[in-house]
């Protein structure tokens, strides 16, 4: 069984250390690395960053998904090969 307080501490422990590295290196390259780590942390930020029309056009096909307007495989398929005679 974890201990809370112990865990709770060792994550303080952790934030210092980290917070110490990073206040003591000079390496660009890591700092950015660790910068993306947290905006990425949230998880939506890639969402933030879309153009509005790309998020319109993902929005409407998640829409029409969930409402069943969408088309299989063989489907896709089959009318790929009438069309151009696959």
């Amino acid at each position: 069984m974890i201990n809370l307080n112990t865990h709770i501490m060792d994550i303080q422990s952790l934030k210092i250390d980290l917070a110490q590295k990073i206040l003591r290196t000079n390496k660009p390259e890591l700092l950015e690395e660790v910068n993306r780590l947290f905006r990425n942390e949230n998880g939506d930020d890639w969402w933030k960053e879309l153009p509005p029309e790309i998020q319109n056009s993902i929005t409407q096909g998640l829409m029409e998904s969930e409402n069943d307007h969408v088309f299989d495989h063989e489907q896709v398929v089959r009318e790929t090969r009438e069309k151009y005679g696959f």
